[in-house]
């Protein structure tokens, strides 16, 4: 029994199943164990264990006898759970005490030849005969291309009666399931584990149209397929439902493209929306339909407030000025790239300040225009720092001229004293070697082109020392007073200026906390400038007062005065008024640097108050003796400039 192909079941008299071979194992999913000893009725679904008043095996008996040789339709419980309609030839032994009878079943045929014995309803031998049940007849040449195109057709077709067993399917359909047809034919619809497909079922033979879709876990293989079906039923001539059709289509490779679809989709909006440059898209009536963060935060509203509007709309007049590029681009159908544009020319305000716009024609791919993309680029680093680098390189330029302006000076200034000097030294050799008497005025004449000449050079040396904060302060006492007369009459002295000078001794001695020596470079260099920027002579007047806690002294002259717009750069390194002549007025333009820094470490603090023309007064104010002790003021720190 176990050799033979086909499924054989064995019962006794009683109908207690005796045997089953291998087949009908494979077929019923139950194994022999379980089977043996077992009453028939266990393969037999709960409706159907008894027909017509009688065991359904005893009943199929009789049928057999009526049906010689010829299948019969009978379903039966699955091992898995659903139930299976299947064709089974049936026989009996005649002996009395051990009878047997004998069954051998198969899957339905493709083109069945069974009697729908028990099943009197709703399981006809062809799917045509749904809506026209009674004797088969000969199939009329309509049927015949109904079959063609059942089975031909490239979607998954099958049929099913009332009640709802599987009574055919095409190929495509099985290979959908991953199974073969005499597998599928016969299983019962209802006793699936898919409850949303048993409703479409439910209602498809209640005469309703369903749609189902979804991953459907075959019974027969557990292969698990994306699916979608529709369902509608079969009526017959009197309306009533019979069955119906079900249209099975796998989705598996539009599930795919629509994932791949909803991916592309996403990496494409994440790039839109997070992208740092702004973008935008516009219809052909130029509305928006489209715009990122990026561009949205430019214009200070919202992405979605932007949508199916205008940018005169967003903008007003500034959205007028760029809807004529987006226009022009439409019309034309010619890129505009790199404009640049400025957030204060569209009327916004915002982090965005100069933008470069480049504004696309969108095509389909017949080559028509759809609509409008640009692409915005916020360059307002990008300007700042060209602005940046202009105003740097004419900081350097600037520089590069003050240095040439400062070497020429320097040479010259350098050079005045030296070749005077040179001279007059030379001539009070000649003389000391001829034994001649030597004229105190030519020693006297080379000691100041000395004085001078160490000026300068002291200059340049506390310009370095202020630079690398080295310049340091040695403070004590000092009668500023006392100080002041005798930088006036060691200047007078130099100068060949007597009486030139005029000084208002204060009431009261005064005293401050400062270098001695760093002081009188003070008053000296604004004393040599007064004298040296007053050519057409005239007093200088020199003043001292106490005022609370403060000293102020003034030095005014009557001399050629200094432009308002330059008295802000008067103490800056190297600097000189645009009104004085190199040639005419010596000098490095480093006096008045050195003398702010000196006044800055004793806690003071000078200025200048001129008119050109006019002549200029020189303040210096600082701290009495007396506050600088109550305020424990510490030597400023060097600054560096």
């Amino acid at each position: 029994m176990d050799a033979v192909a086909d499924a054989v079941l064995v019962c006794d008299g009683q109908e207690h199943i005796l045997h089953l071979n291998k087949a009908a194992e494979v077929l019923l999913g139950w194994t022999r164990e379980e089977l043996t000893g077992q009453p028939f009725s266990v393969l037999v679904p709960q409706r159907l264990r008894t027909w017509k008043g009688v065991p359904l095996l005893q009943h199929l008996l009789d049928e057999s006898l009526s049906h010689v040789g010829r299948p019969i339709l009978v379903p039966l419980r699955h091992r898995q759970g659903p139930e299976v309609v299947l064709e089974a030839v049936m026989g009996r032994t005649k002996a009395q005490d051990h009878g047997r009878i004998v069954l051998t079943l198969r899957h339905i045929s493709v083109m069945p030849d069974a009697t729908a014995e028990p099943l009197d309803q709703g399981l006809c031998l062809h799917p045509w005969q749904l809506a026209h049940p009674g004797p088969a007849q000969v199939p009329s040449v309509a049927e015949r291309l109904y079959q063609l195109i059942f089975e031909h057709a490239p979607l998954g077709l099958f049929h099913f009666g009332n009640p709802p067993f599987v009574i055919a399917c095409n190929e495509n359909f099985a290979e959908i399931l991953g199974s073969d047809r005499q597998r599928v034919l016969g299983i019962n619809l209802l006793t699936l584990r898919d409850t949303r497909l048993m409703d479409c079922i439910r209602a498809t033979l209640q005469g309703k149209h369903a749609r189902y879709e979804g991953d459907y876990t075959t019974v027969t293989t557990g292969k698990v397929v994306p699916v979608r079906a529709l369902f509608a039923p079969f009526v017959d001539e009197n309306g009533g439902v019979v069955g119906g059709v079900g249209i099975v289509e796998d989705v598996t490779a539009q599930r795919r493209l629509e994932e791949e679809r909803a991916t592309q989709l996403a990496l494409a909006s994440t790039l839109l929306r997070t992208a740092p440059v702004g973008m935008a898209f516009f219809d052909t009536r130029l509305r928006f339909v489209h715009i990122n963060d990026a561009l949205a935060s430019a214009t200070g509203q919202a992405p979605e407030a932007h949508l199916g509007r205008s940018l005169p709309a967003m903008l007003g007049a500034g959205g007028l000025h760029l809807e004529q590029f987006l226009r022009h681009v439409l019309e034309t159908g010619q890129p505009l790239e790199r404009l640049e544009l400025s957030a204060q020319e569209l009327g916004l305000s915002g982090p965005w300040l100069y933008w470069t716009l480049s504004i696309y024609p969108v095509r389909a791919g017949d080559g028509r225009i759809l609509g409008i993309g640009s692409v915005v680029e916020n360059t307002t680093g990008a300007k700042r720092a060209e602005q940046e680098r202009g105003r740097l390189l004419r900081e350097a330029q600037e520089a590069v001229r003050v240095r040439d302006d400062f070497l020429t000076i320097a040479s010259h200034e350098l050079k005045t004293p030296l070749t005077p000097l040179s001279l007059r030294l030379a001539t009070l050799e000649r003389k000391l070697e001829r034994g001649e008497p030597l004229d105190p005025a030519a020693l006297h004449h080379a000691r100041q082109h000395l004085t001078r000449l160490t000026t300068l050079i002291n200059d340049l040396l506390d310009t370095s020392r202020i630079e690398s904060g080295g310049l340091a302060l040695h403070p004590q006492p000092t009668r500023l007073d006392v100080l002041i007369e005798h930088v006036i009459h060691v200047t007078e002295t130099l100068h060949d200026a007597p009486q030139r000078i005029a000084f208002h001794l204060p009431v009261r001695p005064i005293e401050v906390l400062g270098d001695p020596y760093r002081l009188e470079q003070v008053i000296s260099n604004l004393l040599e400038n007064a004298l040296k920027y007053s050519p057409s002579g005239g007093p200088i007047r020199v003043s001292l007062e106490a005022r609370g806690d403060v000293v102020l002294m003034t030095v005014s002259d009557p001399g050629i005065g200094i432009p308002s717009d330059q008295q802000q750069h008067l103490f800056e390194r190297y600097f000189r008024a645009r009104n004085v002549s190199t040639h005419a007025y010596g000098g490095l333009g480093l006096g008045l640097y050195i003398c702010r820094d000196i006044v800055a470490r004793h806690g003071g603090s000078i200025w200048v108050e001129s008119e050109v023309g006019r002549g200029s007064t020189f303040y210096v104010a600082l701290p009495t003796l007396q506050a600088s002790r109550a305020l424990a003021v510490p030597t400023p720190e060097p600054r560096v400039h």
